[in-house]
């Protein structure tokens, strides 16, 4: 079993789900009390969001690489940016270390391809959704991402860093995100992408009428598939 390095905090929410998943992938596959080989960093996750609201993304890589050649240091052999609005610095992390960094936006086009489908409906926090280089990344294997009018945008942006960063999940707020992505199947999306990994805690496949594409789940699957080969 390969060591999976994780880039997590950001927020603990969601890594935390990170660690759960490699675990209960770990066990279900070589089963009795076997578990995931994991070297973990968390950042502070108040730090990083004032970077990305000054837009200093530079200065955001800088603190990812520094982590995950960390975490090369320690002994990780792959490396998972354990959130999808941080792939915005994706290459530099990636040139920090010489070992890979799974794309979350790669992985998850496999998934949708692999389906069939080639148009998405994007939930995500309005980094990802408004700007393209996640979309981008989606683009170049085959598969168009839609997103939410500007007033649905505000509002998962809301939802997912008022709430869910801080562990708080409603009933309202799941309507809310199910109203969203309804709207998306109705104008064309075949799918519905949750791009941003606290949002696996508040929807699912109970809450959408087409095939969802967990974002946090299917960063974990390839993770071990890659551990585990």
């Amino acid at each position: 079993m390969r060591t999976i390095g994780i880039l997590g905090g950001m927020s603990w929410e969601s890594t935390a789900v990170y660690l759960r998943l490699l675990n209960e992938g770990v066990r279900a596959r070589l089963g009795g009390l076997h578990s995931a080989r994991l070297r973990v960093a968390t950042v502070d996750f108040d730090d990083i969001v004032s970077l990305q609201r000054a837009g200093d993304w530079d200065a955001a890589g800088a603190v990812l690489a520094t982590e995950a050649a960390a975490l090369e240091a320690a002994g990780a052999e792959s490396v998972l940016i354990a959130t999808n609005t941080m792939h915005k610095v994706y290459d530099r992390v990636q040139d920090a270390v010489g070992i890979p960094v799974l794309h979350l936006a790669d992985v998850t086009a496999d998934a949708v391809r692999a389906a069939g489908l080639s148009r998405v409906g994007l939930l995500a926090t309005a980094y990802t959704m408004e700007q393209d280089f996640y979309r981008d990344r989606l683009a170049a294997h085959g598969v168009e991402a839609m997103v939410p009018d500007a007033s649905d945008r505000r509002e998962v942006q809301r939802i997912i860093f008022e709430e869910l960063c801080i562990g708080e999940v409603t009933d309202a707020s799941r309507a809310t995100l199910a109203r969203i992505a309804a709207d998306l199947l109705a104008h064309g999306a075949q799918g519905i992408v949750l791009g941003c990994t606290e949002l696996e805690l508040s929807i699912g496949a109970a809450e959408v009428a087409a095939p969802i594409f967990p974002t946090t789940t299917l960063h974990c699957r390839a993770a071990l598939e890659l551990a585990l080969a």
